[in-house]
């Protein structure tokens, strides 16, 4: 008897179990769905851009602050604020234990974005300049915004800010990867031939223009990074919790399987012992 009703209590268990997967897969889709469109949206803004500062640079020789940077590099590094999403914090831990090595951390600084981010720095030992938290889909915009604040009042202290982060190659296939966005990165300034600067019409000088520009690429570039990270984040916790719920189903099933055979033994046995005390 005593059998039956542990056997019941983990099924009770498992059963609720999977309800919060189930919960929380339904979020993690939610969630994506929304992000998707946001990220889409403001990679079309950044495709228009990056041509017009292009070309506004090279019409106008905008020439670049000659201050000789004090720092060499400032890392922004991003990771997931929770777990329960798969190997998606073990990934970008791997990834910045490869290139956060003793020689590019000499005369550089990192900026920690996410709980799970400061987590592995401080097991590393390694200082941060400032840390990000608290970085949740509804949050985006206010953390993109605190970021890029602290990122400007310090950008002119080192020679390049790099990002590293998840970027969500598929839904599937989640992959870390870094982006230098200090200085703006112009592989490709050929596009720039299509536009027609005179169509515009500047109130300000092309310097004063070419900051706002840049301000506004920097911003977006922030934000855009942070999105695809939580994009791949809200990915790597659907499949987790997908497989979670499958797991929990398939082990349910066996488990009550097992309990009524349990049960159909013992009533079996009961009747055989009252049958033979006639």
């Amino acid at each position: 008897m005593s059998q039956l009703i542990h056997l019941k209590q983990r099924i009770k268990a498992i059963s609720a179990i999977k309800k919060i997967t189930q919960t929380m897969r339904l979020i993690s889709m939610s969630a994506h769905s929304k992000l998707k469109k946001q990220s889409e949206t403001m990679q079309l803004l950044k495709d228009e851009i990056e041509p017009l500062l292009c070309a506004l640079t090279q019409k106008y020789s905008v020439t670049a602050n000659e201050i000789k940077p004090k720092y060499k590099t400032l890392y922004i590094l991003f990771a997931a604020e929770k777990g329960l999403c798969g190997t998606f914090n073990t990934t970008m831990f791997g990834y910045f234990n490869q290139h956060l090595t003793t020689e590019n951390l000499e005369n550089s600084h990192i900026i920690s974005v996410g709980k799970k981010t400061t987590e592995y720095l401080q097991k590393r030992n390694i200082e941060t300049l400032a840390t990000f938290e608290k970085v949740l889909p509804n949050r985006l915009e206010k953390v993109a915004q605190d970021i890029y604040t602290k990122v400007a009042d310090i950008k002119d202290n080192y020679q390049e800010v790099v990002c590293f982060y998840s970027y969500p190659k598929t839904f599937f296939v989640q992959e870390a990867e870094s982006t230098t966005i200090i200085p703006t990165q112009q592989t490709d300034c050929g596009s720039t031939n299509n536009i027609i600067l005179d169509d515009y019409e500047w109130p300000q000088d092309a310097s004063s223009v070419t900051e706002s520009l840049f301000e506004t690429l920097l911003k977006l570039n922030i934000l855009l990074i942070l999105t695809n990270s939580m994009l791949s984040e809200q990915s790597a916790r659907f499949l987790s919790m997908d497989n979670a719920t499958r797991s929990a189903d398939n082990l349910q099933k066996s488990m009550k399987l097992a309990f009524n055979k349990m049960r159909q033994a013992k009533i079996t046995r009961e009747l055989i012992e009252l049958i033979a005390s006639f």
